[in-house]
């Protein structure tokens, strides 16, 4: 609350301490308690719920497209003799 008036800033404060100071209290409390209901744990059966695979069915016709266009548009997998002789690296 950056106030221009560091004036309006202590009233405000002067009016609002109650209601800061129970909610300061019941932070406390919760703290003590181990009860926060701010971050509940999650629902055991719901993070059970299976995952779609509906990313891995796309995936997979997208590389079968792949393949198949390569496969009608022509290309050619050079031949691994077709490079000649391996070349001595050993000086």
């Amino acid at each position: 609350m950056p106030y221009r008036n560091p004036e309006q800033k202590r009233k405000w404060e002067r009016e609002h301490r109650e209601q800061r100071n129970a909610q300061r209290r019941m932070r406390r409390l919760e703290g003590k308690n181990g009860f926060n209901a701010r971050n509940p744990a999650p629902d055991p059966i719901l993070a059970q719920k299976p995952k779609s695979g509906w990313k891995g069915i796309v995936g997979l016709a997208v590389g079968l497209g792949v393949v198949l266009l390569a496969v009608l548009s022509g290309v050619t997998v050079p031949d691994a003799g077709s490079r000649g002789p391996l070349p001595n690296l050993r000086g």
